[in-house]
């Protein structure tokens, strides 16, 4: 058992990059051979052209018009099985697969197709199967169902924060469901230390998020009190971002350009806007040239830690608040709709740390690395069956 898929891959943007080579990397260390089902695969191949890569089964023309109002959902299902069960392809060729971790598992997304062919992997091809260190959304009711149906029978889910773990739970009773954190914790190098950088340079992710009731507006204004602090304070400041710098892909440099003509920042001389596209390598080569992260994009405040560099999260899904709990850095926390006025504090004390404060949050940031990797072992050792 020593070939490995991880599915549904996203890599172009850095935030599941971190996830995905996360998980690779462990892997790679056992020897494994891995394998990635991915989106936009002639475009990834460029980015990262040491890695075998297939075509996603899902998001082609042919998926989008039967998923679309889920009216022929039950077609691209038998194409599906045919194409898996009865045809040559990466899913039997591979031992083991595994969902890619990241927070697909909402309805916004859709879950129905991704779910199904994992069922299929494991009832029918009969394969090691499970999904590694996803946060789980709030699922309507058809998608609650769609869950349990074809989760149960996977050899584990592991979810990345408590909140995720209790609406698993709650949507059926799964026996095969651990409770982790975020897969990027396994990219760390333990040498790890806090940078001894005094640039005066912060870098600051923001994006586009109008779901769940969330107002740009709001986020705009608590924004401009951050942008305002910082000047204030004499940093330079850098909007750069997980995604950003490709073609017909989120751009968020598109939504820092937005907010600096909103707000008559654009004509400053210590703002600009990072619109280059970098891999996750050298986006990690670049966080460690700022004294602090202000991200939108959790992986962005994640690749931060990992690399030394302290980060403040501005949370647009639990994902973010959750994180930031189990780092015990809820007071580098805020939620994306929070009242503008109850930042400046926050923000205050966050640039004021010392480097023994540093220190002491990257030791956690360590120790989280440290459990992750134990249970990726365990999962390891147990052959990719079910751990509870």
């Amino acid at each position: 058992m020593r070939n490995v898929l991880i599915d549904n891959c996203v890599p172009l943007n850095n935030g599941d990059a971190a996830l995905i080579f996360g998980l690779y990397k462990q892997l790679k260390e056992r020897k494994f051979d891995v394998e990635f089902s991915c989106l936009k695969k002639e475009e990834v191949e460029k980015v990262y052209p040491d890695y075998k890569w297939h075509s996603s089964h899902i998001n082609t023309f042919f998926y989008k018009i039967c998923f679309k109002k889920n009216l022929l959902v039950f077609l691209w299902k038998f194409f599906i099985f045919i194409k898996l069960v009865l045809f040559n392809n990466e899913y039997k060729n591979n031992d083991v697969i595994i969902s890619a971790p990241g927070g697909y598992i909402h309805s916004y997304y859709g879950i129905e197709a991704r779910m199904y062919i994992l069922y299929l992997c494991k009832k029918w091809l009969h394969k090691q199967v499970g999904i590694y260190s996803q946060s789980i959304g709030h699922l309507n009711k058809r998608d609650q169902k769609i869950f349990y149906k074809y989760g149960k029978y996977l050899n584990f889910i592991f979810v990345r924060d408590e909140v995720s773990y209790k609406r698993a739970k709650s949507y059926g009773n799964l026996n095969n469901i651990r409770l982790t954190k975020d897969a990027a914790f396994l990219l760390l190098d333990q040498n790890l230390q806090a940078k001894k950088v005094n640039n005066k340079k912060v870098a600051l992710s923001v994006r586009t998020w109008k779901h769940e009731g969330r107002s740009m507006q709001t986020y705009y204004h608590l924004l401009h009190k951050i942008v305002e602090n910082l000047l204030k304070n004499g940093y330079e400041i850098t909007f750069l971002s997980t995604c950003q710098g490709l073609n017909g892909y989120t751009d968020d440099s598109e939504t820092a350009d937005d907010f600096l003509k909103k707000y008559n920042y654009k004509q400053n001389k210590n703002i600009k806007i990072d619109k280059n596209y970098y891999d996750l390598e050298a986006l990690q080569t670049e966080i460690c040239s700022f004294d602090f992260v202000i991200g939108t994009r959790l992986h962005m405040c994640l690749l931060a830690l990992i690399n030394g560099v302290p980060a403040f999260n501005i949370s647009y899904e639990e994902k973010g608040a959750a994180s930031f709990k189990y780092l015990g850095m809820e007071n580098f926390t805020v939620d994306f709709n929070a009242n503008p006025e109850d930042i400046t504090k926050k923000i205050q004390t966050f640039l004021a740390m010392d480097l023994t404060e540093k220190e002491k949050i990257l030791e956690k940031v360590k120790e989280i690395s440290t459990e992750q990797k134990h249970i990726f072992y365990d999962l390891y050792s147990s052959n990719f069956e079910r751990i509870i």
